[in-house]
C-alpha cells in the first residue's frame, strides 16, 4: 500500500480504518488520528499555510508511506521496526487506554519515521529551507486535537482528568508528545542527511532501540500516571468499532 499524493494517503488511511473496524482492531485508533492529522495538513496546504505547499506534500507522502509500509508488513505477517511492532502488538492488549494506543503510534511514527522521511526527501544543502514549514505544521496539527479531545471524552468521560498530567489541558498530553517528538525528529533528519547508507542504517537501528524503550514506558506507566490510566480504563468504552468511528469523526 503506497501513496503518491496526500489525497491518496487519506484514501489509504480510509482503507485501513474500514479494515480495522471490520476486524474490531485497535489498530484503527491511530489510523483515525493519523487521518485527522493528514487532513489538517492538506487543509493547511490548500489555505497557503506553508511557504511551499508542494514541498510539504512531498514530505507528507514520504512520511505517510513509512506508516503504510509498516502496517502492511505487520498485517501480512512480516516484521516492522521494533517501535512499530510495539505499537501494533499493543493493539491486542485490553489493559491500555485509547490515549496509550495513540501515543504508541505517535512514538513510532514521529520519533522514528519522521526524521527518516525528511532525510529521504531533502539533502544537507536544502534541508534548512524546510525548517519554517516544519515548525508551522505543529500549529496546523494542534488544531486537529481540539476536536480529538472531544472525541476522547465521548469514548471515556474520565478523559477530562488527563488535564492533571499537564496544565495546558486534556489534549495537550498528545500535543506535547508530538511537539517533543517533532523536535527530536528534526535533529535526526539533520544528522541522517549527511550520512552514507551504512552510517544511516546504524543510526536508525540505534534510534529504533531507544524509541522501543519509550514505547515500553508508555505501556507501563508509573506513579500517578499509572493510577490515572487505570481509572480512565474503568470507564472507557470497550466497543472498538464505535471508538474508531468516534475518532474518525473527530468530534
Amino acid at each position: 500500500m503506497q501513496a503518491n499524493t496526500i489525497r491518496e494517503v487519506i484514501s489509504c488511511l480510509d482503507e485501513v480504518i474500514q479494515s480495522c473496524k471490520g476486524k474490531s482492531s485497535r489498530l484503527g485508533y491511530f489510523a483515525s488520528l493519523y487521518k485527522a492529522m493528514t487532513s489538517g495538513v492538506q487543509t493547511g496546504i490548500e489555505q497557503g499555510a506553508f511557504e511551499d505547499g508542494a514541498r510539504m506534500e512531498r514530505l507528507d507522502v514520504a512520511f505517510a508511506n513509512r506508516y503504510l509500509d509498516a502496517y502492511t508488513d505487520y498485517v501480512s505477517g512480516k516484521l516492522a521496526t521494533h517501535s512499530w511492532m510495539h505499537a501494533f502488538k499493543a493493539a491486542e492488549q485490553k489493559n491500555l487506554t485509547v490515549v496509550q494506543h495513540l501515543l504508541l503510534g505517535i512514538n513510532a511514527h514521529i520519533n522514528l519515521d519522521l526524521g527518516i522521511a525528511t532525510a529521504s526527501v531533502f539533502t544537507p544543502d536544502n534541508i534548512e529551507s524546510l525548517h519554517h514549514d516544519y515548525n508551522q505544521i505543529n500549529e496546523v496539527i494542534a488544531n486537529v486535537y481540539n476536536s480529538m479531545d472531544n472525541a476522547l471524552r465521548k469514548i471515556s468521560w474520565t478523559a477530562v482528568f488527563l488535564k492533571s498530567l499537564d496544565t495546558g489541558g486534556t489534549h495537550s498530553v498528545i500535543n506535547f508528545s508530538i511537539q517533543k517528538a517533532r523536535d527530536t525528529a528534526w535533529s535526526n533528519a539533520q544528522l541522517l542527511t549527511g550520512m552514507d547508507i551504512s552510517q544511516a542504517d546504524q543510526v536508525i537501528r540505534t534510534t529504533d532501540a531507544v524509541i522501543s524503550k519509550v514505547a515500553t514506558a508508555i505501556q507501563n506507566p508509573v506513579g500517578i500516571i499509572q493510577w490515572l490510566t487505570k481509572s480512565i480504563l474503568l470507564f472507557e468504552s470497550n466497543d472498538i468499532r464505535k471508538n474508531i468511528s468516534i475518532l474518525n469523526e473527530g468530534d
